[in-house]
């Protein structure tokens, strides 16, 4: 299965961090890779509209901000960016591309 994965937190979403699930927002699944293509390209296009930045560090993982959407992290006792992820998944792990 495939999934689109919307998530909200303090990095972009090619770190896969232990604890990256507790920042899902938004998670839709597909049987059909070229449908979550669609799907994720889709959301996309929307992320793109609303946040003035972007950053593609890898096939299908893309972080999207505004420099002034910032949270306080209680760990690191500071402001730090808020970064909207957007990620095309297969079995919740990164796509192998060949």
């Amino acid at each position: 299965m495939y999934q689109v994965i919307r998530t909200e937190g303090e990095y972009e979403p090619w770190w896969f961090f232990e604890d990256w699930m507790d920042f899902i927002v938004e998670s839709t699944e597909y049987a059909d890779f070229q449908e979550a293509v669609v799907a994720y390209e889709r959301a996309a296009e929307k992320l793109s509209v609303v946040y003035p930045f972007q950053k593609t560090k890898e096939t299908y993982l893309t972080a999207y901000w505004s420099d002034g959407e910032i949270r306080f992290c209680e760990n690191c006792d500071d402001d730090v960016q808020l970064y909207h992820g957007l990620m095309l998944l297969q079995d919740r792990k990164k796509l192998i591309q060949e």
